[in-house]
């Protein structure tokens, strides 16, 4: 099966609160109205313009896609690595279904991993800070690395916020393809080795920051315990 970022529905989803999501710096995020498996995000178009044109004479220049995370992933997913859809694939990066017309803007349809009950999945930084890097953690963190080291597309560093604990036990690469850099440089092997170890890398000093944050608190918790 191949990826072929086409138009999802030539039907206008509306958007609500109902639908509601979450935002992140560049597009807001909604369950699909249609398809509960599915999402839609929509670019904050307004405001990386605002963004862009805060930072200087240069980036005034750049046209606002160039920052709009939809425009970028819908480029990313054409690449080798994510072209053709694989059981790798599947297990760590939501599939990609294309674009349709929403009553706030354009917006790019994915899978949408959520708890059955329609709340999102939680994202890794939560589960760490509220249970630590359990057993089932430190496997799928281990199959995440796996995966990026192997098969791993180019993209951006994989944040823990950006990384999505799905009930399938399996971390998903929610919001991590988009990346304007994607010239040259990703079509040479040595490059593109070095990039993927330099992912595992940060993504473990990632996590181990927040592991260390859950001892703290777990400590200083334990501690006000014991006072009262």
């Amino acid at each position: 099966m191949t990826y072929q970022c086409r138009q999802f529905s030539n039907e206008r989803a509306s958007l609500d609160d109902e639908h509601y999501i979450g935002m992140g710096n560049r597009r807001r995020v909604f369950m699909h109205p249609d398809y509960p498996n599915l999402c839609i995000k929509v670019a904050r178009a307004s405001h990386i313009r605002r963004e862009l044109d805060r930072r200087g004479l240069i980036h005034k220049l750049m046209p606002t896609h160039w920052r709009d995370d939809n425009w970028l992933e819908s480029r990313a997913y054409q690449q080798p690595a994510l072209s053709v859809i694989t059981e790798a694939t599947q297990r760590h990066i939501p599939s990609l279904y294309g674009w349709q017309e929403t009553s706030i803007g354009m917006g790019l349809v994915f899978d949408y991993y959520h708890l059955g009950n329609g709340q999102p999945a939680p994202n890794l930084r939560d589960v760490i800070l509220s249970g630590g890097i359990t057993a089932d953690i430190r496997r799928a963190v281990d199959g995440l690395k796996d995966f990026i080291l192997h098969d791993g597309p180019w993209m951006r560093h994989p944040s823990p916020e950006n990384i999505v604990y799905a009930t399938d036990g399996q971390l998903k690469l929610v919001d991590c393809m988009g990346t304007y850099n994607m010239r040259l440089q990703r079509y040479i092997p040595a490059i593109r080795k070095r990039r993927r170890k330099r992912h595992n890398s940060y993504l473990e000093t990632a996590i181990g920051n927040l592991q260390t944050r859950y001892e703290r608190d777990k400590q200083a918790f334990q501690g006000q315990g014991a006072i009262s």
